[in-house]
């Protein structure tokens, strides 16, 4: 039997951008990537670099968080003792801050010889989903503006990327990516477990009495957001909340954990019934998905997971962003 098996929060820790480990959402080479052996170590920024001559002589062209990367030149042999990094284009948007979460479009070039090792959003993908804060390129964003267009050179574990050696990144902070669903809200089926959030988003879900769970599973939208629609294989950027049918006992929670998690919505990672509640929702969305035992964990539950055998379950899932 399958399980709501969470990935780790690949997109958005504060580091590990690495080119080789973005999960589809942009293009590489093939030897973006060296071996650990032959990658430098670098500790990793904590603070905002300053500017400096490496940084300021990397000229970038091109229209903002568009979908055609910037062209992006500078002298090869450009090298730093310690990371640098420019704005570019000052934005206008909202200053960022530690535990932000941030949508970024980034070109990466080995800084020895100019060669362009791969584009993650502009015209390779959606733009990648960051945490603001921390160590690494999470520590440069915490400096930034949304709208912002940044030139970093630096040791590339410094920056918080696995390609070994020296590198330039040039990115563009797109947007801020809200932690609650912004969607509008939608008439409730009150033969359906209803849902209330409290002021920070999380939601209160109450099952309603005396009312038999549906015999199979069954999604509504709780609030409709307006942004791209989940497919079958995306990656989603979430909050979400679980609790049992028959006792509204909750077993397991993102906002318990106090951060949102990101999954791949397919079967071969999730339940049948994730599946089928978030495949063609749409960004910004809040949605209630009622699981039949038979699209959840059915007669084997994970030993410890608080779900019991056979049990009708509640999931509550705020949609944020894909990668």
């Amino acid at each position: 039997m399958k399980r709501l098996r969470l990935l780790p929060i690949a997109l958005v820790p504060a580091v590990v951008l690495g080119l080789a480990a973005c999960s589809g959402s942009g293009s590489s080479d093939s030897s973006a990537t060296p071996s650990a052996s032959s990658s430098a170590t670098a500790a990793a920024i904590t603070s905002c670099p300053d500017p400096g001559s490496a940084s300021k002589a990397i000229t970038v062209t091109g229209s903002f968080g568009g979908t055609t990367a910037p062209t992006v030149k500078f002298s090869g042999g450009i090298t730093v003792k310690k990371p640098q990094a420019s704005t570019v284009v000052q934005g206008k948007g909202t200053a960022l801050k530690d535990g932000d979460y941030a949508q970024v479009s980034y070109s990466v070039y080995q800084a020895s010889n100019a060669k362009k090792l791969g584009t993650v959003g502009f015209d390779q993908g959606n733009p990648q989903v960051l945490s603001v804060g921390g160590s690494g390129f999470g520590a440069l964003l915490a400096c930034a503006n949304v709208g912002d267009r940044i030139a970093a050179v630096g040791q590339s574990s410094a920056l918080g990327f696995n390609t070994g050696g020296e590198i330039v990144v040039v990115a563009d902070v797109v947007a801020q990516t809200p932690t609650k669903s912004t969607g509008t809200p939608q008439t409730q089926d009150p033969k359906l477990p209803t849902v209330k959030d409290k002021a920070d988003g999380e939601p209160e879900i109450t099952i309603p009495k005396g009312v038999a769970a549906p015999k199979k599973t069954t999604p509504e939208v709780i609030k409709q957001g307006n942004g791209a629609t989940i497919a079958d294989g995306d990656t989603a950027l979430v909050q979400y909340k679980g609790v049992v049918y028959d006792t509204g006992k909750e077993f397991d929670s993102s906002w318990s954990k106090g951060a949102p998690t990101t999954f791949t919505v397919s079967e071969g990672s999730l339940i049948k019934g994730f599946v089928t509640g978030l495949v063609g929702q749409k960004i910004g969305s809040q949605v209630l998905i009622v699981v039949t035992p038979e699209d959840g964990y059915g007669a084997n539950p994970q030993e410890g997971s608080g779900i019991p055998k056979n049990a009708t379950l509640v999931f509550v899932v705020d949609i944020l962003a894909k990668g």
